[in-house]
């Protein structure tokens, strides 16, 4: 298998940094591009190189020449395009979150178990310069014991624009979808089983019949905890980011770490960005015939803290404040 064939479903803001990788990636064929509306999907797939545009996802998987999909579509979506993918007999990459719920999660792995295809989510974090230092940094010992992170990601999100400034056809969420990126940073750095979780979530609003602020605790098996916090309600955006460990506190700030007030790490001027280091991830464990790091599991892992928050929501007060219209 030399040459891989590849797929993109949508044709927002994250798909174009998609396209972008997929073309730099050696032996990786823009093949097509699927998305809702016929005229901005043309546009895309022409701009960016690919041979063929469809709006059916049908025709898209039933295309003999199709080897991998990388689903760029709405968090809503994931789920039975991703089944769907998996039907056909394709191997493929999901933009986070991998599902809108903990059970869906866990079909998408067992599927890709069962036909035996290879899942990525997208968790870019652990392929950027700095969420890898920060992860071989803690794993090495140099920070010794971690006692506790503190993790947080506030944004404005009264309308429905995602950060491109493109009024989406879809309702964002802050639960699932931003909650997972926050919380598998923490399980993969922090390297250890969630033992209990613990959590608050603020009810619907009826602006978009969603929750938007959560703040969740982990505890590990290690001993560590981790608090997380996001929010859509925040007038100026705001994120931190740090581990108050045994020998120090390593902060992330930006492109910098910081560890017991001195930068230990910068990244480089012109890195690869983490989605090329993740496609190419992805398009090598294909070849190689074996699992991608951050693979089905890990997107199932990431999403069962938020999964039990919102649950223990429901059991304290009740289905109306909180329950997804995608439930």
């Amino acid at each position: 298998m030399d040459t891989l064939s590849c797929c993109l479903v949508g044709y927002g803001g994250i798909a174009e940094f998609h396209a972008e990788a997929c073309a730099q990636i050696d032996d990786v064929r823009l093949l097509s591009v699927m998305g809702r509306r016929a005229e901005p999907t043309q546009e895309f797939a022409e701009r960016n190189g690919f041979e063929r545009h469809t709006t059916s996802l049908a025709e898209a998987l039933g295309d003999d020449e199709l080897d991998a999909v990388i689903l760029a579509s709405p968090s809503e979506l994931h789920y039975e395009q991703a089944l769907a993918c998996l039907d056909a007999g394709k191997h493929v990459l999901v933009e986070i979150p991998l599902a809108l719920s903990l059970s869906q999660a866990q079909g998408i792995a067992d599927r890709a178990r069962d036909v035996g295809r290879s899942v990525m989510v997208a968790h870019t974090r652990r392929f950027d310069d700095v969420g890898r230092f920060v992860h071989d940094f803690l794993a090495s010992g140099k920070a010794g014991r971690i006692y506790q992170q503190q993790s947080f990601s506030f944004a404005f999100r009264h309308e429905n624009v995602g950060w491109t400034g493109y009024r989406r056809s879809w309702v964002d969420d802050v639960v699932f979808h931003h909650g997972c990126h926050l919380v598998d940073f923490s399980l993969w750095t922090i390297g250890a089983p969630v033992r209990r979780v613990r959590g608050e979530l603020a009810p619907k609003m009826a602006l978009n019949d969603t929750c938007m602020d959560v703040s969740l605790v982990l505890r590990f098996d290690n001993e560590a905890m981790a608090t997380i916090s996001l929010s859509y309600n925040a007038p100026q955006r705001a994120s931190g980011n740090r581990y108050i460990c045994e020998k120090g506190v390593l902060e992330l700030a930006g492109n910098t770490v910081r560890f017991a007030g001195e930068t230990v790490f910068e990244t480089p001027q012109n890195p690869e960005s983490g989605v090329l280091v993740q496609n190419r991830e992805f398009f090598d464990a294909i070849r190689e015939n074996r699992q991608p790091s951050c693979n089905a599991e890990a997107g199932v892992r990431a999403l069962a803290p938020l999964q039990a928050v919102y649950e223990q929501m429901m059991e304290l007060e009740g289905d109306a404040k909180y329950r997804r219209r995608w439930q």
